[in-house]
């Protein structure tokens, strides 16, 4: 891994912003009412949609100029019609605005979603010389990053070519610490359903104590626990119980989050985390030690969570999987996981996204 009521401070912006596109789109020269239309229930079926890029920007309440870049279908070719929409968080500290130029975006968006992007605070892709630098500092995916992705996603619903009731978030590794968190602090913001791709739920699983705890030091994740030190600056809860770090941590623990979402959560597990124990070249065995670790332990402690707080609509994988809504999972009772290693089938996370798009809304 790279590394007052919230509610009512958000309800008057969120509906201004709305009202401010509607009034724009219904003024002078008023373009025609949008169909709503759902995306392919496949990826790369007809009918494939042509693409366009853009760019955009907004100011957070911080004050910060963020950057970000979205794909759609292209409105020179589908001008009355409205899509679905999906916003990214990227895993660890990564920048998202150059997601867009990635093959799920294009799968997406060619699928006729519009798939955004952004870079949080203080993020930029240094591998790319066109990508734009946010302005603010590195929040490690903290309240300030989770509230600026309310108001990315608030951008988005208001976008008159997008379906403001069908807007997700798909969330890689860490990034569900940010998206959790947003929709903990924001609940009022309509988001229809998560997209998990195994993100950690605490300090334990992010920084990679399991590691730690049950290999030799010559294993090569052994010491990964100090890698995550040298970005974060901050050691597990488990490691370091001073109040300080419990501090940090309270604003960065996906767990403590979820169970307040009021939209459809879709966690995605491999047999293989591509973070977690068992790695393919680890024994699972090695690392069966219940309650502190077992195979997939983050994911049962965020479905259980999620469950225990009332999110109306829980799952494991996709249908083919065959895992139950609302299950409650365990060390003597997982999943049915995903075969192999995590990106062993890039197209997983598309038809999850895609399913989530196409289903009809539940919430409580």
């Amino acid at each position: 891994m790279r590394w007052q009521s919230r509610s009512e401070r958000w309800v008057l912006p969120f509906l201004l912003v709305i009202g401010a596109v509607f009034v724009s789109a219904c003024g002078a020269g008023a373009q025609a009412e949008r169909a709503p239309t759902l995306p392919n229930a496949e990826p790369r079926v007809d009918p494939v949609y042509e693409t366009v890029l853009e760019e955009f920007s907004i100011v957070n309440e911080a004050g910060n100029r963020i950057y970000g870049m979205l794909r759609r279908p292209d409105p020179a070719q589908y001008p009355d019609l409205a899509f679905a929409a999906v916003v990214y968080v990227p895993g660890g500290i990564q920048p998202g605005r150059t997601y867009v130029l990635s093959p799920e975006a294009i799968v997406l968006a060619e699928a006729g979603m519009v798939v955004v992007g952004f870079n949080a605070e203080g993020r930029v892709d240094e591998r790319s010389e066109d990508d734009l630098l946010s302005e603010g500092e590195q929040n490690y995916n903290g309240y300030r990053d989770q509230d600026t992705l309310a108001e990315i996603v608030a951008y988005t619903m208001a976008l008159p070519y997008v379906i403001p009731d069908n807007v997700g978030i798909r969330s890689q590794s860490y990034g569900i610490t940010m998206a959790a968190g947003c929709v903990f602090r924001h609940p009022d913001l309509p988001v229809k359903y998560i997209v998990d791709g195994e993100g950690p739920s605490e300090s334990f699983v992010t920084v990679h104590e399991p590691y730690a705890l049950y290999t030799d030091v010559s294993h090569p994740h052994h010491d990964k626990y100090e890698e995550v030190y040298g970005i974060l600056g901050h050691y597990s809860t488990y490691r370091d119980a001073s109040e300080a770090n419990r501090a940090f941590w309270e604003e960065r623990e996906a767990v403590q989050f979820i169970g307040s979402f009021n939209g459809m959560y879709l966690r995605l597990q491999a047999e293989y985390d591509h973070s977690q124990p068992p790695g393919e070249f680890d024994d699972p065995d090695d690392f069966y030690d219940p309650p502190t670790w077992y195979q997939a332990r983050h994911t049962c402690d965020m479905v259980r969570a999620a469950i225990n707080g009332g999110v109306p609509w829980v799952r494991v994988n996709l249908p083919p999987q065959g895992n139950t809504v609302n299950a409650v999972y365990g060390p003597e009772n997982l999943p049915i996981l995903l075969p192999g290693a995590w990106g062993s089938d890039p197209m997983i996370p598309v038809r999850a996204v895609l399913e989530m798009a196409r289903a009809e809304a539940v919430r409580r």
